[in-house]
């Protein structure tokens, strides 16, 4: 690039300077001196030689400093803003401004003619001028001639090149100018309480900070106090130093995280454990941001993060019991339930005492698959709630710290969906610190093949993180970052990315062989010595230690991890419930675990909700349909049938007012995606005046939060996920817009939700809201596929029925054995109940439910106050209740079903006169499956076909659920039963108003036994 390109970069316009500089002097005093052709005010940029090579931003810093003390710039900014605020024209500002008299205008000639030349010379400004270029251009991107690689292989943003501009060529200066002073701009403390520099030194430090072994973006965050923030922590003398003691300190880390691996090696040599060699910089960094976060009054740390280096971040910074970890390596017996998972995805939850800084800290590393960055958005959530129910608003007392790998971080969605939660109200945790292991591969994978960007970290850039790229072979350059990244986000409550640049020294595990496909990569590591042998001989050189202090200190450490081995050899089971990384230590206490309590509410507290419910303050100017719909509400309060939104309104309500904290999340959730929720009212003359009705029920009650979240599926079903891990006595709720889109999160659904309590003895009460229905809306927009939901049930489909006693206990044993619970619930008072079971039950577990689309404003779809009252519960299955139930011996065929289909059903069965004959029993909840009470009613009709009847095809819905455990619960009695619904399908629905009608009344007439020309004419 010419020097040319750089003052086309950087070229303003005179009228555009002119403009800015004017536009900020509002407020100064200054006298016009005269109306000037346009030709005169647009002199062309190139005629204004110290203009070029410059931008607005940076003449508008310069332009602030000078008018806060016109001393702090150099005499020919002074000249320059002075002359142009006195009305020169940009051609002449560089010139002493002229001395204006009384009486008329003077002439631009004038104004020329009057004149005299300041001290400095056209072409020192504009020598000057390039040189404050110059520092900017390092301040920008110095970062991309960094030595970042320890390997000093590659550079850490893919592009060997060097900015031009970073060449003192291209500003057209060269050796002659090297030690030619000049006055530093207010821009950086490189010189600290000096004024000025030789060109020499200003690039020698310039290098030294930007260019060695820590790379700083920055310049592309948009607040210019934060620039300067960051500018004053890497640019002042003496800044980065560490104490003697400090680095002793850094020295006995590295100890630790270095002979923990070899030890493992050394016992374990055939094991995977992911091990951490090449980046054992990570502990000492870790610890150090605990330690200035601790003693910035950080209380609590949830740490996020992949298998590698996990073991050593639990026994090293986490300090889980060494003997608790070796005890992993062996082939033990589980002592508990629960399949377990492998050491490196454990979590775990330690409080201790943090020795820097004299406060106790709790450190939570929470458990997680093998699916790289899905625990990200589960940390935030855990944090969110951490903060929610200490009180703690602005996350002062908490803090995310989430690692990550090069590959992943660039790669995986999740990242830049956790990313966009920043700074949204509902989930922001107010900076979370990111740390990423840049070995500089994934897996076999060369960066320039996984990513498209420079850096992996780019992704960061969008929601404006200062960036720290540090080459972990200076673990003292990798301390003062991470003081600064813990500083950071005190002070700006704001995301920090610190890039550690280093290697991996064995393959992606232990077993694998890396020189496949990085030989030339693999032989270089060969030749590198760790960082602890590097670092030894740096603190011994300095003085710092000497041979014997590094001896004990080895020794040491080398004597912990024998004793601890010898303990683990003592161990003869496993415990799961040694890594719990979110214990309840109390909430099991004193409750029984078989014991489900009646879920019903008092009716005068239902009669004052629903008021609450549809009123609002005095003067809130409602919205002319709302005002229909809160009268409509109190119109079903007279009428005795509550709709759904009521029953699901009291559920909330109750909750809130026995102090329960219930929390709603998902996209549109406030209105609700069908427009029939409206927890949230707009005013509609105040901008943004709400009201939520659910929070003004008592001054004792509990909090409710309802917020629309981000177009996100999978971050923001995991961040709700992290969410509920923290208080069990809470109601945490994610709905999906329509159910079919939940399987955007479905690595949440299938590592987190369904398993987590098997693989990590963590329980979840988490429910899962999932519009769900065939209404002709097409493919799309028609089913959840609780099929997979359904398959993902630990339950076994056989039942031996002599072994097992149906009795009062009978529901509470299957739902405490269960991973999750799956329901279709078909009435409001149902739904009042299952969401009321979720906090009442003495443990907790998810619950996916199929909730409706067109029964939310169905008439018949509509529950009475006597279905909400103390001792009413929640309805595993709804039987027949009409003509059938009164004379079962006349029923020749009984109907299961689930969800919205029995309105059809019913509404068929009446058109067709068949009342007496044909009985609907309704599914409300699928599983755990209601074996007593499909028992009770399959031998209330003795004689009636059984029949299953579904709206999804074949090969979805709960089909292939419900049939064997249908036949296992009969084979005694030699009776099966039979299907109806749609044929399979690879198309959950059909997107044909008219082919959905034909195929509605198929499975409508199957279902009833009749032709499908019977109900021509029926309309469901």
């Amino acid at each position: 690039m010419h020097r040319a390109s750089l003052l086309a970069r950087y070229t303003l316009s005179a009228r555009c300077v002119q403009s800015s500089i004017r536009s900020k002097s509002t407020n100064v005093p200054r006298i016009v001196v005269g109306r000037r052709s346009q030709s005169t005010s647009a002199v062309s940029v190139t005629k204004e030689p110290f203009l070029n090579g410059t931008s607005s931003v940076y003449v508008e810093q310069m332009y602030e400093s000078w008018r806060s003390d016109p001393s702090s710039v150099h005499k020919s900014w002074d000249a320059y803003f002075r002359n142009v605020d006195a009305g020169a024209a940009v051609g002449q500002a560089f010139q002493r401004p002229p001395a204006l008299g009384t009486g008329a205008a003077v002439g631009v000639a004038a104004v020329g003619a009057a004149v005299s030349p300041v001290a400095a010379s056209p072409q020192a400004i504009s020598d000057h001028l390039k040189v404050q270029l110059l520092i900017r251009s390092y301040q920008t991107r110095g970062h991309n001639i960094a030595d970042l690689d320890p390997l000093g292989i590659n550079s850490a943003d893919l592009d060997d090149t060097i900015p031009p501009e970073l060449e003192l060529e291209f500003y057209g200066l060269g050796e002659k100018d090297l030690d030619r002073e000049f006055i530093l701009p207010p821009t950086t403390f490189i010189a600290g309480d000096d004024k000025s520099l030789t060109l020499r030194e200003i690039i020698n430090r310039l290098k030294n900070i930007y260019c060695t072994h820590t790379g700083i973006e920055y310049m592309h965050l948009t607040n210019y106090e934060q620039q300067e923030w960051i500018r004053k922590r890497f640019e002042s003398p003496h800044v980065t130093e560490l104490t003697h003691d400090q680095k002793k300190t850094l020295f006995k880390r590295l100890i630790r995280s270095t002979k923990f691996e070899e030890f493992l090696a050394k016992k374990w040599p055939s094991e995977k454990r992911f091990g951490l060699e090449g980046c054992e910089v990570l502990i000492p960094a870790i610890k150090q941001v605990i330690d200035a976060s601790s003693a910035g009054g950080v209380d609590s740390f949830v740490i996020g993060m992949p298998h590698r280096g996990r073991l050593n971040v639990l026994a090293n910074v986490c300090r889980q019991p060494l003997s608790t970890i070796l005890s992993q390596f062996s082939t033990l017996e589980p002592a508990d339930e629960g399949s377990g998972d492998v050491k490196y995805h454990l979590g775990v939850c330690i409080e201790r005492l943090n020795r820097q800084s004299q406060r106790n800290v709790k450190i939570a590393v929470v458990a997680n698959p093998s699916h790289l960055e899905a625990v990200d958005p589960v940390v935030m959530g855990k944090v969110r709630a951490e903060s929610f129910y200490g009180n703690d608003t602005h996350c002062d007392r908490s803090l995310a710290i989430i690692m990550h790998g090069d590959a992943a971080f660039s790669g995986q969605g999740v990242v830049m969906e956790t990313f966009n939660l920043d700074d949204l109200p509902s989930y922001t945790v107010h900076g979370a610190i990111h740390m990423v292991v840049n070995n500089q591969i994934g897996f076999t994978t060369d960066p320039r093949s996984s990513r498209s960007s420079p850096y992996c970290t780019d992704v960061g850039r969008v929601v404006g993180c200062p960036i720290f790229h540090v080459n972990v072979d200076n673990p003292e350059a990798v301390m003062h970052v991470c003081n600064v990244a813990a500083d950071w986000r005190k002070t700006f409550k704001k995301d920090v990315i610190i890039d550690l640049v280093c290697y991996r020294r064995q393959g992606h595990n232990e077993l694998d062989e890396p020189m496949f496909t990085q030989p030339l990569m693999y032989q270089r590591i060969k030749e590198t010595k760790p960082i602890l042998e590097k670092y030894r001989k740096k603190i011994i050189a300095e003085g710092v230690a000497n041979e014997q202090y590094v001896k004990d200190e080895l020794t040491k450490y080398g004597q912990i991890l024998e004793d601890a081995y010898e303990d683990a050899q003592k161990v003869t089971f496993v415990r799961h419930r040694d890594w719990l990384d979110s214990p309840w230590d109390d909430f099991f206490k004193k409750r029984d675990p078989l014991n489900l309590p009646p879920t019903g509410i008092k009716e005068d507290d239902i009669r004052f909700m629903i008021d609450k419910f549809s009123s609002v303050p005095d003067g809130f100017n409602l919205h002319r349909g709302l005002e229909r719909t809160l009268k409509g509400r109190r119109q079903m309060l007279q009428d005795n049938t509550l709709d759904w939104s009521i029953g699901e309104a009291l559920a909330f309500g109750s909750l809130l007012n026995e102090g329960t904290h219930v929390r709603l999340s998902g996209q549109d959730v406030e209105r609700g995606t069908f427009s029939h929720r409206h927890h949230v009212l707009h005013d509609q003359k105040v901008d943004q005046k709400i009201y939520n009705p659910l929070n003004d029920l008592s001054e004792k009650q509990a909090e409710y939060t309802v917020c629309n979240s981000s177009l996100s599926e999978y971050a923001v079903l995991g961040f709700e996920l992290g969410y509920s891990m923290v208080d069990p006595n809470s109601l945490v709720i994610w709905e999906a817009q329509f159910g079919d889109f939940s399987n955007t999160a479905q690595c949440i659904i299938d590592q987190f939700i369904s398993s987590g309590q098997s693989k990590w003895i963590r329980q979840s009460g988490l429910v899962m809201l999932l519009p769900h229905g065939y209404e002709g809306m097409g493919p799309e927009h028609s089913s959840a596929r609780p099929e997979r939901f359904l398959q993902m049930c630990n339950e076994d489909d056989e039942i031996n029925v002599d072994a097992v006693a149906f009795g009062p206990t009978f529901e509470a044993q299957q739902l405490h054995d269960t991973n999750w619970i799956v329901a279709n619930c078909t009435t409001p008072a149902n739904i009042f109940h299952l969401l009321r079971r979720q906090v009442t039950m003495p443990f907790r577990k998810p619950a996916i439910v199929m909730t409706p689309k067109s029964l939310l404003r169905h008439p018949l779809a509509r529950s009475a106050i006597e279905d909400f009252l103390p001792e009413t519960s929640f309805k595993r299955i709804i039987p027949e209740s009409g003509a059938p139930a009164q004379n079962p011996g006349n029923v020749d065929r009984l109907i299961f079903c689930t969800g919205k289909v029995y309105y059809e059903l019913v509404a068929a069965r009446k058109h067709l006169g068949l009342e007496d004959r044909i009985a609907i029993a309704r599914v409300e909840q699928i599983s755990p499956f209601p074996y007593d009470l499909i028992q009770q009613e399959c031998s209330r009709y003795p004689s009636a076909d059984l029949v299953w009847s579904q709206e999804e095809h074949k090969n979805m819905g709960a089909w292939g659920f419900i049939q064997p455990r249908f036949n296992s619960l009969l084979s005694k009695q030699e009776r099966g039963i039979k299907y109806a619904g749609r044929l399979p399908s690879a198309s959950p629905a059909t997107g044909n108003k008219y082919t959905h009608l034909q195929e509605q009344k198929e499975l409508l007439a199957k279902s009833l036994n009749v032709r499908k020309a019977d109900l021509e004419g029926f309309k469901a």
